[in-house]
């Protein structure tokens, strides 16, 4: 079987970014997203977009256009529709493609996994019509579907976009729940100034603050204690803003507080990690150009720590001319010079991020479940008190709680629990998140059908589609 150079798992712009490099340096490189079109996330659908007017959505939203287009014509093998779930320490990988089984080797693996919202386990947040915002945006980007009357709740640069397109589109937002506490402001403060080296961000950052503002829509600032009303689905949002409770009356509940890693498929390869005390989740540890651990695996973008899109294709990059380095295509020498620039511009952000991480940074209440019957797996239905229990009989680690209780267990692998979980321990056993650990995961990383399984093939560089 011919091996590809590299394979990179995720087509989000630092995935792009890199095989459009690797492409253009006549590397055979794979591209393997179980999305139908290229953009991950954050350009999903740029290239196509089902609205009539996608400059609604903003000018960095347009710029993935670009981005896509250049990636669809680089030469890069693209793999749409491909969900990988096994990467092996030999550089085999396995994946479902269009109902089957398939598998590749490459030199060089290049995991690009993107981001996923930070769960916010509040009583009632399994409810039907509670979403995260970054549902909000799936479904506008990619089907023009948007929830009219809707409550958005929680805080961070992602909330405020979705707000602001919501209000560009004139769908009436019911209200803006604000939960960024009043003492946020004043421990980032001291982070402003350097962060004004961005003056860029922080402008369409105001800019959003100013037009949702100016729109007259209910905006509830230090906002605490959210509760979702409802019994059998949402009916709105019951909150603590000023010392006076309040109640906003509404079908679609959308929470956000942040985005973590995704670190499954980091995880499952027993990649090295260290827990990101700012924003308070584990990232993998990688060097400045996102190499891994273990010697033929890099990581980028968001995948390796929040960075944004911007730092993200800058990421790609990066890492792209390292595996041309380890490849033995271009010199040390040659590689140092190429990435300097995009090493400068990585910089240059950390100042910018650092005070968005205060100023945003989740907080405990939203981040941990405070009620004995709320959910903490969905997956399995296990709830605070269950977990507790679990604990009180002696499991000390995520994978002893999750060997009592099946928390983690479910089809999402812990994805949306596993940081709640260690923050849990973390809290009971009066320690760090670090020191408490995280689950041990391993392949296959979705569920398979014997079916699929039954039906396999490979995919080698010469002859991929």
């Amino acid at each position: 079987m011919k091996a590809f150079d590299c394979a990179i798992i995720g087509a989000g712009p630092a995935g792009m970014s890199a095989a459009i490099e690797l492409a253009q340096a006549g590397a055979d490189v794979v591209v393997l997203d179980r999305a139908d079109r290229a953009g991950g996330q954050i350009y999903r659908s740029a290239a196509d977009s089902p609205l009539p007017d996608a400059a609604h959505l903003g000018p960095d939203y347009a710029a993935g256009a670009d981005l896509i287009t250049r990636f669809e014509q680089s030469g890069a093998t693209h793999l749409a529709g491909a969900d990988v779930w096994h990467l092996g320490d030999d550089g085999r990988i396995l994946f479902s493609y269009q109902g089957e089984t398939r598998e590749l080797h490459c030199r060089e693996m290049l995991l690009c996994p993107g981001a996923m919202e930070r769960p916010m386990p509040i009583p009632g947040w399994t409810l039907p019509g509670v979403m995260t915002a970054g549902a909000a945006q799936v479904m506008l980007k990619s089907d023009a579907v948007v929830a009219d009357g809707a409550v958005f709740a929680g805080s961070g640069p992602l909330l405020y976009l979705i707000v602001a397109q919501y209000l560009r589109l004139g769908v009436q937002v019911a209200a803006l729940v604000d939960t960024t506490p009043r003492k946020h402001f004043f421990d980032a403060a001291p982070l402003m100034p350097r962060a004004l080296q961005q003056l860029g961000n922080l402008r369409k950052g105001l800019s959003l603050l100013r037009e949702i503002r100016a729109s007259g829509v209910a905006t509830y600032r230090y906002a605490e204690n959210l509760e979702v009303i409802g019994d059998n689905r949402a009916t709105g949002l019951r909150f603590t803003a000023s010392g006076q409770q309040q109640e906003v009356s509404a079908d679609t509940v959308f929470l956000h507080h942040g985005v973590q890693p995704n670190l499954n498929m980091s995880r499952a390869m027993g990649l090295a990690h260290h827990w990101n005390s700012a924003q308070m989740c584990w990232q993998v540890t990688v060097d400045v150009f996102g190499q891994s651990s273990v010697p033929h695996v890099s990581v980028g973008g968001d995948g390796a720590g929040i960075i944004g899109a911007d730092g993200a294709r800058a990421a790609g990059r990066v890492a792209a001319q390292n595996i041309l380095f380890r490849l033995g295509r271009i010199s040390q020498a040659d590689r140092d010079q190429r990435v300097r620039a995009d090493l400068n511009g990585l910089s240059a952000l950390k100042p910018f991020r650092r005070f968005i991480d205060y100023l945003y940074r989740p907080t405990e209440a939203l981040r941990l479940p405070r009620d004995a019957e709320t959910l903490v797996c969905r997956c399995e239905e296990q709830s605070l008190g269950d977990l507790r229990k679990g604990f009180e009989h002696g499991a000390r680690d995520p994978n002893a709680l999750k060997s009592l209780t099946r928390c983690g267990m479910g089809p999402c692998q812990g994805r949306q629990c596993g940081h709640v979980v260690a923050g849990l321990l973390a809290q009971w056993r009066a320690e760090s998140p670090e020191e408490v650990g995280y689950y041990r995961l391993r392949s296959p990383q979705r569920l398979l059908t014997l079916d699929e399984l039954g039906r396999y093939d490979t995919v080698q560089a010469e002859a991929a589609e």
